[in-house]
């Protein structure tokens, strides 16, 4: 018999909670917002600079280098004060999104069930970094799918040996929050984990636990076994590329997979991977470079980084791929035959 223990908060309840308010920024904000501000490209919008107000019903000429940071609303005044960088949404409730139009927003980008629905919102806004940490996840998801406008369908029952209990549905763990923060972004094809905080247990919130549980609740819906017990980042930053594309030849009708291990700056690991089925060729469209970052500015200094090329298997041919920055940034394609 399956036996799951989860925080029952339902998404009512977060939603109040999440309106106490956050507090000051705690150390792993800090210092990933530093980080930020030092490893990543100058917007070209001057933090010390002031600026005109533009006329009534114009908006603001952001520079071409200028981009935006996609994370919840309470956490945009730390990204400006800490990283010197533009937040796609702050505590003035801008840029939250959502609603009955469904305005692009935060709350519509981390509640979107795709990674194609995401992107298109990242695109809208000119989001360039994604930042997410625990609460997000695991205690005020709620207020995300409130402010989204949908609260239905985040919770399913299941039968225990404690009874019925309410646990996370499919529809939550595919939400895109839960695509970066539970998942590592594996799988997906535009974001690579660039930097993470040292994990943080605040007060009485055990995050730790909470992703243990959650990650037992997605073996149990999937099947799958991804791994549990693993201290993983309070804080976990990623950023949205184009990505690089390996594609050729392999025998009709036979799995294909690509897999990456990497290693976070706090020496974690996990495995990026993806799959999919030759019709005689197969397309991947990888988001990290194995060749380190380019430091000439205008690319991120990411220190969460591939030990080693991409494993890409075709039935039992096996072959190692190397990807340059220059591939991931530009969109570039690299051919590699997997039938011989």
């Amino acid at each position: 018999m399956f036996i799951i223990l989860i925080h029952p908060l339902g998404p009512l309840t977060q939603t109040l909670q999440s309106n106490r308010g956050v507090g000051g920024p705690a150390d792993p904000w800090v210092e990933s917002l530093t980080w930020m501000r030092y490893n990543t490209p100058d917007p070209g919008v001057d933090y010390h600079e002031h600026y005109e107000i533009p006329p009534q019903g114009e908006t603001y000429p952001y520079p071409d280098t200028a981009y935006g940071i996609m994370s919840w609303w309470d956490y945009g005044h730390w990204i400006t004060y800490f990283a010197h960088r533009i937040p796609n949404a702050n505590p003035f409730q801008s840029g939250v999104g959502g609603g009955e139009n469904q305005t692009p927003g935060a709350s519509t980008y981390f509640t979107s069930q795709s990674e194609a629905e995401a992107n298109s919102i990242a695109d809208v806004l000119g989001s360039r970094y994604m930042i997410s940490n625990g609460r997000m996840a695991y205690t005020i998801f709620g207020a995300m799918a409130a402010w989204d406008g949908d609260n239905d369908g985040y919770y399913a029952q299941i039968n225990t040996d404690q009874g019925l209990q309410n646990v996370p549905s499919m529809k939550y763990l595919n939400s895109m929050e839960m695509r970066l923060h539970l998942r590592d972004g594996d799988g997906l094809e535009h974001y690579r984990m660039v930097h993470e905080s040292q994990a943080y247990n605040p007060g009485n919130e055990p995050y730790v636990d909470y992703e243990n549980m959650y990650k037992n609740v997605y073996n149990y819906w999937t099947g799958e076994n991804i791994p549990v017990g693993t201290q993983t980042g309070f804080i976990k930053m990623f950023e949205y590329v184009p990505g690089a594309t390996i594609t050729g030849s392999a025998p009709d009708g036979v799995a294909v997979s690509i897999s990456l291990p990497i290693q976070t700056n706090i020496g974690r690991t996990f495995s990026y991977t993806q799959s999919t089925t030759s019709n005689g060729t197969y397309s991947f469209v990888v988001p990290y470079s194995t060749e380190g970052p380019v430091l000439d500015g205008t690319h991120t200094k990411f220190d969460t980084t591939p030990v080693s090329g991409y494993s890409i298997t075709a039935g039992n041919v096996t072959k190692t791929v190397q990807v340059g920055e220059d591939a991931v940034m530009d969109g570039k394609v690299i051919q590699v035959d997997l039938t011989t």
